[in-house]
């Protein structure tokens, strides 16, 4: 995935990122509206809403190795995974692959960590194709662990679920993809930002957590080229991933907490702590 050079925090300390339909390339003009045009015939009344979210919703794109990331809000479950692949074989020449992820309206507001996942991706990383736009119902977002968690879902599950399938086509390639925003995600909150960049989630973890460097610089290479992939070292990437689902809650809020009940202490040459 391309950084998208406008996420952070704004002047509120709310997610920032830089989505806008204005921001879609020409060149990806058509395979977004044939896409959109795909998904509607699909589902017809099952669609409440077609979003766009990735590197070509923030004008980062690449032709022809970036993926075009729809997400389908439907009013019951659908199975895309044709779709999926004939849009993807369409459309070769223009994007790597069509992926289309699938929730439902009643996921959306389910009263749970998931819900909490879905309503903030959908505000701050999404654009409205079609239907129903959700976006002004929901609340901006602060960082915190519980967001990242939430955006994260259950890493431990996957890893164990990964380990049982690492023989399929693309699944090394899934995992270092997700675990590497994971780590993004946890890593910035933890040292008071937000990124769900996976350079940079590397980059955190490398000079955060060093025994892990070998690690996170192996699944950046794989979410390129997973093909290279060695054993060992994507059950590394794994045992990686269970540390990520092991780390404790409120790190930085524990070690402010900590710092509040030592004496206080001049700061040398009078520079703040």
């Amino acid at each position: 995935m391309t950084r998208d050079p406008d996420e952070g925090l704004d002047a509120a300390g709310l997610l920032s990122t830089g989505v806008a339909l204005d921001r879609l390339r020409p060149a990806y003009a058509p395979v977004v509206s044939d896409c959109t045009a795909e998904v509607r015939r699909a589902l017809g009344d099952r669609l409440h809403g077609l979003y766009l979210y990735g590197s070509v919703a923030t004008g980062q794109a690449r032709l022809p190795t970036s993926d075009l990331d729809l997400l389908a809000v439907s009013l019951s479950p659908v199975d895309l995974v044709v779709l999926e692949a004939d849009l993807s074989a369409r459309h070769a020449d223009a994007v790597r692959e069509v992926g289309i992820s699938r929730v439902t309206l009643a996921e959306v507001w389910a009263d749970d960590a998931d819900g909490l996942g879905l309503r903030c991706f959908l505000k701050h990383y999404c654009v409205p194709l079609a239907g129903v736009d959700l976006r002004p119902e929901l609340p901006p977002c602060r960082p915190s662990r519980e967001l990242a968690d939430a955006l994260n879902g259950d890493l431990r599950a996957a890893c164990r679920a990964w380990r049982s399938t690492l023989d399929r086509p693309g699944i090394v390639r899934s995992a270092a993809r997700r675990l590497l925003c994971a780590a993004a995600t946890l890593e910035s909150v933890e040292h008071g930002g937000w990124t769900t960049d996976r350079a940079t989630g590397a980059d955190l973890i490398a000079r955060h957590h060093p025994e892990w460097t070998v690690t996170v610089r192996s699944a950046l290479a794989w979410t390129v080229n997973p093909h290279d992939a060695d054993p060992a070292a994507v059950r590394d990437l794994l045992d990686f991933g269970d540390w990520l689902a092991d780390r404790p809650r409120g790190l930085r809020t524990a070690r402010r907490s900590r710092d509040r009940d030592r004496p206080a202490r001049p700061s040398p040459r009078g520079r703040v702590g």
